[in-house]
């Protein structure tokens, strides 16, 4: 990683910590009480979200997939990680190669002033992580959409009932 992008990532990382004080100390000067405890649950599990993945010991993936919500306008990501505390060995290269693959796929069915918010969940199974990225179902021509991410070696599977879901496994 070079110098300048880890100034880049401080620099949005400190710019959201600044906004949620701000915030918080805002209701704090209205009496919001109600609201402060729910932006202060909102930060804890934000920080518990970016803890969990930093114990996949994935630095590559996690750096690009901070870089996306911050760079992009239409996607926004959450995570949440169901891996024990036992060490997980993930090719973190092919992991961040198979999720950009996916993200060079999506924008073009994108709906225009859509804004796409996911969640990337990683799941251990036995010895398996498995890894389902969601995300709601407004998407133009969904059924092609499907048939382009099936396409892809590495996938799965992908259902459209409910939500987009888009499992594989590491």
């Amino acid at each position: 990683m070079k110098e300048q992008d880890v100034v880049e990532m401080l620099r949005h990382y400190r710019h959201d910590w600044l906004n949620d004080l701000q915030l918080i100390l805002g209701y704090a000067q209205m009496g919001k009480l109600d609201k402060i405890q729910s932006k202060i649950n909102e930060v804890i599990e934000r920080s518990n979200q970016e803890r969990g993945l930093d114990r996949l010991n994935i630095p590559k993936t996690m750096v690009w997939l901070y870089q996306l919500n911050w760079r992009s306008e239409t996607f926004q990501l959450h995570f949440q990680s169901f891996v024990d505390n036992q060490p997980v060995i993930i090719d973190d290269e092919a992991l961040l190669a198979k999720i950009q693959k996916i993200f060079q796929i999506l924008p073009s069915y994108q709906k225009e002033y859509e804004e796409y918010i996911g969640t990337l969940i990683f799941k251990k199974v036995n010895h398996t992580i498995h890894i389902h990225l969601t995300f709601d179902l407004n998407w133009m021509e969904i059924d092609t959409l499907k048939e382009n991410l099936e396409a892809l070696s590495f996938i799965e599977s992908v259902a459209t009932e409910d939500l987009l879901r888009i499992e594989w496994y590491e």
